[in-house]
Protein backbone atom coordinates (compact mmCIF):
# COMPACT_ATOMS: atom_id res chain seq x y z
CA UNK A 1 0.00 0.00 0.00
CA UNK A 2 1.25 3.49 -0.79
CA UNK A 3 -0.03 6.99 -0.36
CA UNK A 4 1.18 10.13 -2.10
CA UNK A 5 0.61 13.59 -0.62
CA UNK A 6 1.09 16.62 -2.89
CA UNK A 7 1.32 20.14 -1.52
CA UNK A 8 2.41 23.66 -2.38
CA UNK A 9 6.06 24.64 -1.74
CA UNK A 10 5.01 26.93 1.11
CA UNK A 11 5.78 26.97 4.83
CA UNK A 12 2.05 27.40 5.44
CA UNK A 13 1.45 23.72 4.65
CA UNK A 14 3.85 22.29 7.23
CA UNK A 15 1.57 22.00 10.26
CA UNK A 16 -1.12 20.13 8.32
CA UNK A 17 1.47 18.03 6.47
CA UNK A 18 3.12 16.88 9.73
CA UNK A 19 -0.29 15.81 11.05
CA UNK A 20 -1.13 14.05 7.77
CA UNK A 21 2.09 12.03 7.68
CA UNK A 22 1.70 11.01 11.34
CA UNK A 23 -1.80 9.76 10.58
CA UNK A 24 -0.57 8.06 7.41
CA UNK A 25 2.21 6.23 9.27
CA UNK A 26 -0.19 4.92 11.90
CA UNK A 27 -2.59 3.86 9.15
CA UNK A 28 0.24 1.83 7.60
CA UNK A 29 0.89 -0.02 10.87
CA UNK A 30 3.48 2.19 12.56
CA UNK A 31 3.27 3.26 16.18
CA UNK A 32 3.07 6.93 17.22
CA UNK A 33 6.86 7.17 17.71
CA UNK A 34 7.46 6.20 14.06
CA UNK A 35 4.77 8.66 13.01
CA UNK A 36 6.64 11.40 14.88
CA UNK A 37 9.92 10.41 13.20
CA UNK A 38 8.26 10.53 9.79
CA UNK A 39 6.86 13.98 10.61
CA UNK A 40 10.36 15.23 11.55
CA UNK A 41 11.82 13.84 8.32
CA UNK A 42 9.11 15.36 6.14
CA UNK A 43 9.35 18.70 7.95
CA UNK A 44 13.10 18.82 7.32
CA UNK A 45 12.73 17.86 3.64
CA UNK A 46 10.01 20.40 2.96
CA UNK A 47 11.73 23.20 4.87
CA UNK A 48 14.93 22.59 2.89
CA UNK A 49 13.03 22.50 -0.40
CA UNK A 50 11.36 25.80 0.42
CA UNK A 51 14.52 27.52 1.70
CA UNK A 52 16.95 26.30 -0.95
CA UNK A 53 14.39 26.11 -3.75
CA UNK A 54 13.86 29.85 -3.78
CA UNK A 55 16.78 30.17 -6.23
CA UNK A 56 15.29 27.79 -8.81
CA UNK A 57 11.57 27.56 -8.14
CA UNK A 58 9.84 29.40 -10.98
CA UNK A 59 6.45 27.75 -11.40
CA UNK A 60 5.38 26.78 -7.88
CA UNK A 61 4.93 23.14 -8.90
CA UNK A 62 3.70 21.03 -5.99
CA UNK A 63 6.14 19.02 -3.89
CA UNK A 64 5.15 15.47 -2.95
CA UNK A 65 5.80 12.81 -0.33
CA UNK A 66 5.02 9.18 -1.01
CA UNK A 67 4.95 6.63 1.81
CA UNK A 68 4.57 2.90 1.34
CA UNK A 69 5.07 -0.25 3.38
CA UNK A 70 8.39 -1.98 2.76
CA UNK A 71 9.35 -5.27 4.48
CA UNK A 72 8.92 -4.27 8.10
CA UNK A 73 9.33 -0.56 7.48
CA UNK A 74 8.06 2.48 5.69
CA UNK A 75 9.62 3.63 2.44
CA UNK A 76 9.59 7.42 2.18
CA UNK A 77 10.06 9.25 -1.11
CA UNK A 78 10.20 13.03 -1.43
CA UNK A 79 9.79 14.75 -4.79
CA UNK A 80 10.79 18.25 -5.82
CA UNK A 81 9.97 18.42 -9.55
CA UNK A 82 11.63 21.79 -10.11
CA UNK A 83 15.06 20.98 -8.65
CA UNK A 84 17.68 21.27 -11.40
CA UNK A 85 19.80 18.23 -12.28
CA UNK A 86 23.03 19.81 -11.01
CA UNK A 87 21.39 20.49 -7.62
CA UNK A 88 20.13 16.90 -7.47
CA UNK A 89 23.68 15.63 -8.07
CA UNK A 90 25.08 18.02 -5.44
CA UNK A 91 22.51 16.82 -2.90
CA UNK A 92 23.47 13.21 -3.59
CA UNK A 93 27.11 14.03 -2.83
CA UNK A 94 26.14 15.97 0.31
CA UNK A 95 24.07 13.03 1.58
CA UNK A 96 27.05 10.71 1.15
CA UNK A 97 29.20 13.14 3.17
CA UNK A 98 26.53 13.47 5.89
CA UNK A 99 26.52 9.70 6.37
CA UNK A 100 30.09 10.05 7.65
CA UNK A 101 29.00 11.93 10.76
CA UNK A 102 27.67 15.23 12.05
CA UNK A 103 29.17 18.31 10.41
CA UNK A 104 30.93 20.98 12.39
CA UNK A 105 28.57 23.23 14.33
CA UNK A 106 30.22 26.18 12.57
CA UNK A 107 29.26 24.74 9.19
CA UNK A 108 26.04 26.35 7.94
CA UNK A 109 25.09 23.32 5.84
CA UNK A 110 24.74 19.63 6.45
CA UNK A 111 23.00 19.34 9.82
CA UNK A 112 19.62 18.70 8.19
CA UNK A 113 21.09 16.00 6.00
CA UNK A 114 22.73 14.44 9.05
CA UNK A 115 19.33 14.49 10.78
CA UNK A 116 17.84 12.60 7.82
CA UNK A 117 20.59 10.00 8.05
CA UNK A 118 19.73 9.47 11.74
CA UNK A 119 16.06 8.69 11.06
CA UNK A 120 16.26 7.13 7.60
CA UNK A 121 18.10 4.06 6.38
CA UNK A 122 19.49 3.82 2.85
CA UNK A 123 18.98 7.51 2.09
CA UNK A 124 19.56 8.29 -1.56
CA UNK A 125 18.95 11.32 -3.75
CA UNK A 126 18.70 11.12 -7.49
CA UNK A 127 16.71 12.29 -10.47
CA UNK A 128 12.99 11.52 -10.43
CA UNK A 129 11.53 9.78 -13.49
CA UNK A 130 9.50 12.89 -14.33
CA UNK A 131 12.42 15.24 -13.62
CA UNK A 132 13.64 17.01 -10.54
CA UNK A 133 14.55 15.31 -7.28
CA UNK A 134 13.55 12.02 -5.73
CA UNK A 135 15.01 11.54 -2.25
CA UNK A 136 14.21 8.14 -0.79
CA UNK A 137 14.87 6.33 2.45
CA UNK A 138 13.36 3.84 4.85
CA UNK A 139 12.17 3.99 8.46
CA UNK A 140 12.18 0.65 10.26
CA UNK A 141 9.03 -0.16 12.22
CA UNK A 142 11.03 -1.87 14.98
Amino acid sequence: MQTRLSFAPSAGVLRRLRADVRKLAVGLGADARIGDQLAVVVDELVNNAIEHGVVYRKHGVDLAVQVSTDQGGLKVEFYDPEMPAESVAELGRALAAAANGMPSLENERGRGLFLLSVYLQNVQAGPAAEGGLCLAGRIALQ
